[in-house]
């Protein structure tokens, strides 16, 4: 790459993870996201990325651990060698989303307890059944949603 373009590059990288941080994602794991998905291979080790970022391997290592949390990012290790990686994973939007499912259950679930433990015509049972609900049915449109995407996807 030319200067110029690693230049238009590291830009738009850290444009894009001011776009992430403003979501809600933490500076740092928006920094090592932005930098894995402007990588042609969506691969770097954590030194690599560290010296992109201009920062201490610490800062990568706590932000990759967050990005794997949320299933961003995987972490591996070339096999016969040493030599860990940090990669994004493919088609990560749709791999995010159709890993939801299971908070989604958890939430539901607690709401059901909060229904039956504070009554469901008190507010709170009514702001629970709410929850409920909701989450029921963006379980389902996901799946629908993923389903088409899928199929646009071949």
């Amino acid at each position: 790459m030319t200067a110029a373009r690693d230049e238009s590059v590291a830009a738009f990288r850290e444009r894009f993870a001011q776009i992430m941080i403003e979501s809600g994602m933490p500076r740092m794991a928006a920094r090592v996201y932005a930098a894995l998905f402007v990588e042609d291979s969506g691969t770097l080790t954590p030194a690599e990325l560290a010296e992109r970022l201009g920062v201490v391997p610490s800062a990568v290592s706590g932000a990759v651990k967050y990005l794997v949390q949320v299933r961003l990012v995987e972490r591996g290790r070339d096999p016969g060698t040493r030599r860990d990686f940090c990669r994004i994973h493919e088609h990560t939007w749709s791999h995010f989303i159709s890993q939801s499912d299971p908070v989604f259950v958890r939430v539901q679930s607690g709401a059901d307890e909060g229904i039956e433990v504070l009554g469901a015509d008190s507010p709170a049972g009514r702001r629970l059944d709410e929850t409920r609900r909701f989450f029921a049915f963006m379980r389902e449109e996901i799946q629908q949603s993923m389903a088409r995407w899928r199929s646009l996807n071949r």
